[in-house]
């Protein structure tokens, strides 16, 4: 019998990519949500009494390696280890072994080098296990070491590959590729992989997973965020998806039921309360109009700002990040009521200028060039909706 915890791609203290400003305290809980996180990990580690952990690679970001993050995980290695829990640990291509480090791990973490290695450990149960992976030394060490993996002579012990790779129908990543049939060819009864920012499960026998990030930190790591609980023998293993995120990172559609101001504040409002109970989260929102009535974008604009300023007080935040409205009616603009050769004239935008430069406003106002005659078109077109709103 077998117990243990496969994660990866933590990224520690990874900085946050969003579009808007945070307040203070939903900035402090951004700063510590990767920690919080793993330590999430390690307290279930050490309640479940696991026999070790698997980190396959990107235990930290290469965009911001720190003594902070360092000590912290020194720390928590340091309560598995009074725990009697093992830490095998690949490197990948964001903590390559050539980064620099500011600790040295306590005794029971076991940091793979560069060559293919094979470890062996006995379970609390007597289990026998051996796990075999090697690190990345450098970033751009994308080299196939799949054939120094020993194959499995199919005894009653339990063998794991880590692999920290991109399984080749997956595009747009960089990292040693593999096929599946090259992982199966070791008769291994688990694949630990690393890299995917996403959880996928590639196989069912043997299992090969990849666990994706445990902390999202931009909208394209959308989802629950966390580890794989692994438990079993030679003959089985279950595989369960723990989540352990400390912010979640979601999109989400709202087809609106008014065009109002008030109305589009309130179906907002009433989407965060729905879903405030789920945890932190930040979320960027698409709101559909399917009515006739046009909303302006400064309308929805003015609501972003006055929906985080009331999230500016809450614990439990849903951080509305960045609104994006689509009108399923044609916007009708002023533009379009002019003749296209005109609007595209340099001469008679040049003549346009003339009373400015012959005025005593000219002083005032930047050399302007036809470059940007559409800017210019745009913006006059807002401030002329905006006065004509005034005015009804």
């Amino acid at each position: 019998m077998v117990k243990f915890i496969h994660c990866s791609d933590l990224l520690l203290d990874e900085p946050f990519d969003l579009k808007s400003n945070l307040p203070e305290h939903i900035m402090q809980d951004v700063y510590r949500a990767s920690f919080e996180s793993f330590k999430n990990l390690v307290d279930d580690a050490i309640e479940l009494k696991i026999d070790f952990i698997l980190i396959s690679g990107n235990l930290y970001s290469s965009k911001n390696r720190n003594i902070r993050a360092d000590k912290f995980i020194e720390q928590q290695f340091e309560r598995l280890n009074q725990a009697h829990i093992f830490v095998y640990y690949i490197a990948g291509t964001e903590d390559r072994l050539s980064q620099k480090s500011y600790t040295k791990y306590p005794e029971n973490v076991v940091v793979f080098s560069e060559d293919v290695q094979s470890y062996e450990l006995i379970t609390h149960n007597g289990q026998r296990v051996f796990i075999h992976g090697f690190s990345y030394k450098e970033h751009t060490t994308y080299e196939n070491k799949l054939d120094s993996y020993p194959v499995n002579e199919v005894d009653q012990s339990i063998h794991i590959g880590m692999l920290h790779g991109i399984h080749h129908k997956i595009k747009g990543f960089n990292a040693t590729e593999f096929r599946i049939e090259d992982l199966n060819e070791k008769l291994y009864h688990y694949w630990a992989l690393g890299h995917l920012p996403y959880k996928k499960r590639l196989n069912d026998l043997p299992e090969i997973h990849y666990p994706g990030k445990m902390q999202g930190a931009c909208f394209s790591d959308t989802g629950r965020k966390g580890y794989l609980y692994v438990e079993g023998d030679h003959t089985t293993l279950d595989v369960k998806f723990i989540p352990t995120e400390h912010i979640r990172f979601e999109h989400v559609t709202l087809t609106l039921n008014e065009t109002g101001k008030h109305a589009i504040y309130q179906d907002i409002t009433d989407f965060k309360h729905s879903i405030r109970s789920s945890g932190k989260s930040m979320y960027q929102l698409k709101l559909v109009n399917p009515f006739e009535t046009l909303i302006d974008s400064h309308l929805i604009q003015s609501i972003l700002k006055q929906v985080q300023m009331y999230e500016s007080n809450e614990s439990q935040f849903v951080w509305i990040d960045d609104i994006e409205l689509e009108q399923t009616f044609e916007v009708h603009t002023l533009a379009s009521e002019f003749n296209t050769e005109h609007l595209e004239n340099e001469a008679l935008f040049n003549q346009a200028r003339v009373p400015i430069q012959q005025s005593s406003v000219e002083r005032y106002a930047d050399d302007i060039s036809f470059d940007v005659h559409q800017t210019l078109l745009n913006h006059g077109e807002s401030r002329l909706k905006l006065m004509m709103r005034d005015e009804s």
